[in-house]
């Protein structure tokens, strides 16, 4: 057989997948982005209803320039693009029946305002111990996990890798509702149960977020990172095919040589990328018999992400009075069950009619099920007081990850849940045993949590493609200057801490 044209075809337009098709066509690569859906943006994707723009799927809020969404605007020589808004009001944790159960307060929850800077790490875990109704004692060792976790370096995080989060939570605080209910806390940005998740996966996000800076969202939602991605790859020669399935990626001799749409089409190519998730890439697009056993049987025996609700609510005014809300829920009687949600409109107005609100919230069942649409908003009504009053729509959702919805050929496919042995080391690798085949998206590479972890994906598997290439990737990167200062002020924040959260005597 002929060696294949240097081509690159990248299965799914979502976010790592337009990333992908950008990146490697900055780089030179004759590129082919193929989605099966109409429009760009697998799931991070929009809709319009009652004049709101809605992102269809809840993303965690990222840092903007300053994160992997900026550095592949950066590579791109395109840094502004894309305008990062900052929230006119600061996160907050909510707290309903956490616990060992509210205290007469009723229906309003209790909350804790996320600090945007070191300097209030203290106040925060005051009211996070008074909102977790943690004991004198139980409130001095919390601070000193919130201590301990702002200085951790690279090598302490990678130590947490294979503990859950509740088990790291646990060496500071004994008591087993405590530890569950900040350990549900700690694991939310990864969208799993305290349980179930990876606790140097949850502190990398929580460091992220807390050198980052102020939390962004980005102008016009979400949905927007994969639009303008995609628009730069065509300014610089990428093919873009939707309404375009791949129905199979063509091998031979264990090396890539295309892939074959669902219309009999085939494209020739030497590199195939492909964002629909490791079970469906190497089961469905490329067949079991082109892979070693040991592979089939290490992809067969990955957690794949969790069952999730979602829940989209538009608001006649202005009610929840944060950029973001997370917290516990305990109201029904159950367990206190973590949820997240994001107020777009906080960063920009115009994704509602002026005057309204949009909240777009999601909770995580994990292993043992339990999350609801009715579940979430009872605990969104509990922690936003008037909440009920002012709907003008709800739009509620359960996507299950075992049904690996949109695959092949869409950014929706199942994930690898960021679960201990499933990340950093472990974390599935961007390269495969197929020469020429690709993985970005959340199912392998990459750190974080959201659509940070889909870019930081992205940027790993271009650097792969074309270390193998040959290509030179560029001189190391110097020092970062704002890293050495968040470092100082980190370790200025842990003195501070440790001292306050000395027990007395």
């Amino acid at each position: 057989m002929d060696e294949p044209p240097l081509r690159a075809v990248v299965i799914g337009a979502g976010a790592s997948g337009a990333a992908a098709a950008l990146l490697l066509a900055r780089a030179g690569v004759p590129t082919l982005l193929a989605e099966r859906a109409r429009r760009v943006g697998g799931s991070a994707r929009a809709y319009e209803r009652d004049g709101f723009r809605v992102d269809a799927r809840t993303y965690m809020l990222c840092r903007g320039e300053a994160g992997p969404l900026g550095d592949v605007l950066r590579r791109a020589g395109q840094a502004d693009a894309i305008t990062f808004c900052e929230g006119r009001d600061p996160a907050a944790l909510a707290f309903a029946g956490a616990a060992r159960g509210a205290r007469g307060d009723g229906p309003r929850a209790r909350r804790a305002v996320v600090p945007g800077e070191l300097r209030r790490l203290a106040g925060f875990a005051r009211d996070l111990a008074r909102g977790l109704d943690l004991a004198p004692l139980e409130a001095a060792r919390a601070a000193r996990l919130v201590a301990h976790a702002a200085s951790m370096r690279d090598a302490d995080l990678a130590a947490c890798d294979d503990v859950t989060a509740e088990q790291y939570v646990a060496r500071f605080l004994a008591r087993p509702a405590a530890a569950a209910g900040l350990a549900g806390l700690l694991a939310l940005p990864l969208l799993l149960p305290g349980a179930e998740a990876s606790a140097g996966e949850a502190l990398v996000a929580l460091r992220q977020l807390v050198r980052g800076g102020q939390p962004r969202y980005p102008e016009g939602g979400a949905a927007r990172i994969p639009d303008v991605f995609t628009r730069l790859a065509q300014g610089l020669g990428a093919a873009v095919w939707t309404s375009s399935t791949v129905r199979r990626v063509l091998v031979q001799g264990r090396r890539v040589c295309g892939v074959e749409l669902a219309d009999g089409t085939t494209v020739a190519a030497r590199i195939v990328v492909s964002t629909a998730g490791l079970p469906t890439t190497v089961s469905a697009l490329v067949g079991e018999a082109h892979f070693p056993e040991l592979y089939v049987a290490h992809v067969r025996a990955l957690k794949p992400e969790p069952r999730r609700v979602e829940v989209k609510i538009g608001l006649r005014r202005r009610l929840v009075a944060a950029s973001a809300l997370a917290g516990l829920d305990g109201g029904d009687g159950a367990s206190p069950s973590p949820f997240y949600a994001v107020v777009p409109t906080s960063f920009d107005p115009s994704l509602a009619p002026p005057g309204h609100e949009l909240l777009c919230a999601c909770a995580v069942a994990g292993a043992g099920g339990g999350a609801s649409v009715d579940g979430l908003m009872r605990a969104l009504a509990r922690a936003v007081p008037g909440l009920l009053a002012d709907v003008v729509f709800v739009d509620g959702t359960v996507e299950d990850g075992a049904e690996a919805p949109g695959a092949p050929g869409g950014e929706r496919a199942l994930g690898t849940a960021q679960t201990p042995g499933q990340v950093g080391r472990a974390r599935p690798a961007v390269h495969t045993p197929v020469r020429g085949l690709y993985l970005a998206g959340r199912a392998a590479g990459g750190r974080g949590a959201g659509m940070e972890l889909a870019a930081s994906s992205a940027i790993e598997c271009v650097d792969r493609i074309l270390v193998d290439l040959g290509r030179d990737l560029g001189a190391p990167p110097r020092p970062d200057l704002t890293e050495i200062a968040g470092d100082l002020l980190e370790r200025a924040a842990v003195s501070t801490l440790s001292w306050i959260a000395r027990p007395p005597g």
